[in-house]
């Protein structure tokens, strides 16, 4: 079965710094101090910013959610997380392909730095009960100076009752953090930043899945030569094989071979440009 490419509102060429669609969603072509300094932007140019860190299960979920898409369309800025979407960029811009993995879970750490050195301000939303806490005593010892003005993990089964939505709005807007790490997990995380940001009137709001839960220590982080060849999967696969197999083996594996393998026969017959809006049959 083939996989569905959607339009893009960001056609840039491929000059450094601009965008590479891939499969039709638009991904930021930065490093990590590239993705900081844009954040660092962002939290001074006014408004309210979302940032998304994209992996292949992100694209895997675009393909039948059509508010992710508009997440993801209307994103400041659009990460590629996982080492696979850098691949997938060398099949969609041959000539210019992403230069750099920027995971969430280190740009956590940047943040961290960030704001020990520059005095930015952070929120720890979500995570399983107690990691938003711990990760904030690891970025502590770590980077003394870090101004952390909140921590929150609402109940998981009262989510959506609206005096939880309360609560969570409440303390976010006292804090009134410059950036807003929230880590629901997709693309329930997106989706809520989209729907709630403006309320908030929080200048960054990122999506940070189980980042809280490594930095904490809760969950051990693959060796760094895992990460490089593309293997990080599968040591959190080995960690957790009862929830992630259906997620990695059903889904995401199948897809991402289905994809690589239209966007290669597809490279020499269409152009960058035409590629986005390409309608195929749905997955």
């Amino acid at each position: 079965m083939s996989v569905r490419y959607f339009a893009s509102s960001d056609h840039a060429t491929p000059s450094r710094g601009g965008r590479v669609a891939i499969g039709g969603v638009p991904f930021d072509d930065v490093t990590m101090s590239e993705a900081t300094a844009r954040i660092e932007g962002l939290i001074v140019s006014g408004g309210t910013h979302a940032v998304c860190t994209g992996n292949v299960d992100h694209l895997y979920l675009l393909q039948s959610d059509a508010l992710f898409r508009t997440v993801y369309a209307q994103s400041s800025l659009n990460l590629a997380d996982g080492m696979p979407v850098l691949w997938l960029s060398r099949l969609a811009r041959g000539e210019a392909p992403l230069r750099e993995r920027v995971a969430g879970s280190d740009l956590f750490w940047e943040l961290a730095r960030l704001s020990h050195e520059k005095g930015t301000t952070l929120f720890f939303l979500g995570g399983a009960p107690g990691s938003a806490e711990k990760a904030k005593a690891e970025v502590l010892a770590r980077y003394p100076d870090a101004k952390i003005v909140g921590t929150h993990c609402p109940p998981f089964n009262t989510f959506d009752a609206p005096e939880v939505q309360e609560e969570i709005q409440r303390q976010v807007r006292e804090a009134a953090p410059d950036i807003l790490l929230v880590g629901f997990g997709a693309p329930k995380q997106e989706k809520w930043i989209h729907q709630n940001r403006e309320a908030l009137k929080v200048p960054v709001s990122i999506g940070v899945g189980g980042t809280f839960e490594m930095a904490g220590g809760a969950v051990k982080r693959a060796p760094q030569w895992l990460s490089r060849v593309g293997l990080e999967w599968a040591f959190r696969f080995l960690q957790d094989p009862l929830r992630l197999y259906r997620r990695y083996f059903c889904h995401d594996m199948p897809f991402l071979l289905r994809l690589a393998l239209q966007m290669w026969l597809g490279s020499s017959k269409n152009s960058v440009e035409d590629a986005p809006t390409r309608r195929l049959p749905m997955v």
